[in-house]
């Protein structure tokens, strides 16, 4: 057998052993509200009927249950959070204890910073 005068990086790279990715996360809520995971996706387009071009999402990592929200602007996501915190610790009797997010910039204003250290809110 003849080895190769040159070795290709690409078919070397595809051949590395990867680890999988874990099917499980390694820590999980155990009460609801404990942990909520937020993102916004968008500008979509086309547009709905209603000129909503973005889509706000709010799962609590207990139940998987799923808040919708949809947007104009992105800018609308800070008072969409109020909103749904408002709603959501009426509904469970509790109040939000951590939010994780992508730190895609909806929530990254100083306003919304001490918003949740008002409210206690740790954010991931």
């Amino acid at each position: 057998m003849k080895l190769p005068k040159k070795i290709y990086t690409t078919y070397l790279i595809g051949k590395q052993h990867r680890r999988s990715i874990p099917k499980r996360s390694t820590w999980r809520a155990s009460k609801k509200l404990q942990l909520v995971h937020a993102d916004i996706c968008g500008p979509l387009k086309p547009s709905s009927n209603s000129n909503k071009r973005y889509i706000l999402t709010f799962i609590d990592d207990l139940s998987r249950k799923a808040w919708i929200y949809f947007l104009r602007e992105k800018s609308e996501a800070f008072q969409n959070f109020k909103n749904y915190k408002i709603s959501v610790e009426k509904e469970v009797d509790g109040h939000i204890a951590c939010l994780r997010m992508d730190r895609g910039g909806e929530f990254t204003s100083h306003e919304f910073e001490e918003f949740c250290k008002i409210h206690d809110i740790r954010r991931h």
